[in-house]
């Protein structure tokens, strides 16, 4: 399944290939937005980052798409159809490679190590809202690299994910967004998904600690409460065909 657009934006939304592998990883490698300058300092930390993301490639990659521009993978989304499942992976295969390379010396000095588990130690004391996982199973993450962001990259990532998840009966989807990322907020509303609810909770960046407010969005799949596909894409000239 491959995605196509009258007016030819200049990308392609397609499955995900092993081939992609290296470019998705340098997405989800990148900590721009959470801990920036702690990444300056430790660059291997983006190994780290990427090896944490690594299940939906390596267990699930079925249900990743990217988009494509000049032969380059310049936008990914990492989905999951069944969240407990994923969490199951994560927990068994994920987690102990992680620890694994970690003390092996894979990701360098682990001086950003320690702001992590700062964070996850605080994170004992968060209030974690229900998500109904009957009517919201699937999830997903999407990154785009910034050269290629506001060109209707993100929206078609989504729209072709959603016609995945119709075409397997998913009754629907949730996901996550952080303050300290409000482009991203701001883009899961205007594309109209559902709140399903919010929490706070404090992130030590490797310099100070941040109040951070993690709104969760939904969308039902299988009833009257189904969005349009693509009905908010940010880039409205273009029309999707899926092929």
């Amino acid at each position: 399944m491959t995605e196509v657009f009258d007016g030819d934006p200049g990308f392609i939304i397609r499955p995900y290939q092993l081939a992609d592998r290296q470019g998705v990883r340098a997405i989800y490698g990148s900590d721009e937005f959470a801990r920036p300058d702690l990444q300056r300092k430790y660059p291997r930390m983006g190994e780290y980052l990427a090896d944490s993301m690594s299940h939906y490639t390596d267990y699930e990659p079925e249900s990743a798409f990217v988009a494509e521009a000049q032969g380059e993978v310049v936008g990914a989304l990492l989905g999951a159809v069944d969240t407990a499942r994923c969490e199951r992976v994560y927990r068994r295969h994920i987690r102990p490679l992680l620890i694994r390379r970690c003390l092996s010396g894979a990701y360098g000095w682990p001086g950003w190590v320690l702001p992590i588990l700062r964070t996850e130690w605080a994170s004992r004391h968060t209030v974690y809202p229900d998500v109904a996982l009957r009517q919201y199973p699937a999830h997903l993450h999407i990154g785009v690299l910034p050269l290629w962001r506001r060109r209707g990259i993100g929206a078609a990532l989504m729209t072709c994910y959603e016609e995945y998840l119709c075409q397997r009966g998913v009754a629907g989807f949730h996901l996550y967004a952080s303050s300290f990322h409000p482009l991203g907020v701001a883009f899961y509303r205007k594309l109209g998904l559902e709140d399903l609810g919010q929490f706070e909770w404090r992130l030590h960046d490797g310099l100070q600690w941040q109040r951070v407010t993690e709104h969760i969005f939904g969308s039902r799949l299988d009833g009257p409460q189904r969005r349009s596909l693509g009905a908010e894409s940010s880039a409205p000239e273009m029309t999707p065909r899926v092929t």
